[in-house]
């Protein structure tokens, strides 16, 4: 990858990890129907998360 594709990847990664951390940052254990559509939420960005870092070409060393 290139620096620029590189940075666009780490700025993409760090949004998503941004978006994951608000809907953290904004649960509340008190009310039990909002909490379970937040955890909803976390499930859906974090599976999003993970088929960006699947998507990313990957160098395996021998």
């Amino acid at each position: 990858m290139t620096h620029i594709e590189t940075a666009r990847v780490n700025e993409m990664l760090g949004l998503q990890i941004a978006v994951i951390k608000d809907i953290v940052r904004n649960m509340d254990g008190d009310d039990l129907e909002k909490l379970d559509m937040d955890i909803s939420e976390l499930e859906g960005a974090i599976l999003e998360l993970k088929g960006m870092i699947a998507s990313l070409p990957h160098r395996y060393l021998a």
